[in-house]
């Protein structure tokens, strides 16, 4: 069984370190989806029985779970061989987000290949897929399967790939704007981008049907204009600073909030903390490499029994990387402005007393997220 993390969602697996977690409403959407999807498969496969059409609306939900975590897997390795370890993934059945950690050395062009990764995974699917099928080998209803997966991993690598945020599409326009002119407009960029997306959307599959042919959308189209419509207007507004609260989480800068922090190896011992923190470290970073293993600070020190403890013959032989306190990814963010800011101090507050701040692959300071 799945392990459960304090904020309800589901951790799978752990691939490299990096945690997958699903979301339980993941679940219930994949029964909207597998309940939408059994009329058509009971249509074309009636002859072959119940079990036999349960079956493949079965295989095909799970496939493309399959293809969204390939997707994200993608994401990370790219972020990988570039510098940049992710450190979370996480899957919804209609998409899903990979979190990276801090990186030595981090340029756009490197954002844009790994934007990109995802979308083309997606593509290469379909293509495998789109062979597969010439095989005269498949049953009808294993042939059937594949043609629906592949249909749908077409369908993600173009939706993917369109320039609006959040989509891989729109952090590739992002990041190629900041490329090509050296500015910080790229995100403006992507937002009007979803605004354009948005509005492409709504008149294909809603406006386009009503208007030239006279006919209602149907109820499942509807639905799934609203789900796609909504974050990526969301996002827009917030890159756009569209309406009052906008505004003001615009002008939000985490760094002129932030707070000095010392990092050391998990072979340093416990006193050469304890001097950081003394000489005005408010937060001790536990480094292995490139992975950020844990933080110490006086809160985590009193709580192991090691508050009152200075200077004595206790730390003798004790470690940073044994009294470290493990960081969740929601605790790290490379979202240092604006909204993006404000919605990651609001995540680390749940799981942290502290935000530390990811600047251009440097851990540049620590935020105090008023979490006991």
């Amino acid at each position: 069984m799945p392990a459960s993390t304090s904020t309800g969602e589901w951790v799978i697996a752990r691939i490299g370190g990096a945690p997958v977690v699903i979301s339980p409403t993941s679940l219930l959407l994949g029964l909207l989806i597998a309940g939408s999807w059994y009329p058509l498969v009971s249509a074309a496969l009636g002859p072959f029985g119940t079990a036999t059409v349960l079956l493949v609306v079965v295989a095909t939900v799970l496939g493309v779970a399959a293809s969204v975590l390939l997707h994200e897997l993608a994401h990370g390795m790219a972020g990988t061989l570039m510098g940049r370890r992710p450190t979370r993934y996480e899957l919804y059945l209609w998409g899903g987000r990979t979190s990276f950690g801090p990186a030595d050395e981090w340029t756009a062009w490197k954002d844009l290949v790994t934007s990109l990764s995802g979308p083309a995974t997606n593509l290469l699917i379909w293509l495998v897929g789109t062979q597969m099928q010439k095989s005269d080998d498949l049953s009808v209803p294993v042939a059937f399967a594949v043609w629906a997966v592949t249909l749908v991993n077409l369908a993600l690598a173009i939706f993917n790939a369109l320039p609006g945020l959040p989509l891989d599409g729109g952090y590739a326009l992002a990041a190629l704007v900041v490329q090509v002119t050296g500015g910080r407009l790229g995100l403006k960029a992507a937002g009007w981008g979803g605004l354009i997306v948005v509005g492409g959307v709504v008149w294909w599959w809603i406006l386009r049907p009503l208007v030239l042919y006279g006919r209602q959308p149907g109820a499942f189209n509807l639905v799934l204009v609203i789900m796609v419509s909504w974050s990526i207007v969301d996002s827009s507004r917030q890159v756009l600073e569209l309406g009052g609260g906008a505004r003001a989480a615009s002008r939000l800068d985490l760094r002129e909030l932030s707070r000095p922090v010392h990092v050391v190896g998990p072979d340093a011992s416990l006193s050469q903390a304890r001097k950081a923190i003394a000489g005005g470290a408010a937060l001790v970073l536990v480094i292995d490499g490139t992975e950020l293993v844990g933080a110490i600070d006086e809160a985590s020190l009193d709580e192991v029994g090691l508050g009152d403890t200075a200077d004595s013959a206790s730390d003798a032989g004790v470690t940073a990387g044994q009294v470290c306190t493990v960081l969740p990814a929601a605790a790290v963010t490379s979202e240092l402005t604006g909204q993006a800011a404000a919605d990651a101090m609001k995540r680390a507050r749940e799981v942290s007393r502290w935000l530390v701040l990811v600047d251009s692959g440097t851990l540049s300071g620590a935020v105090p997220t008023g979490a006991r």
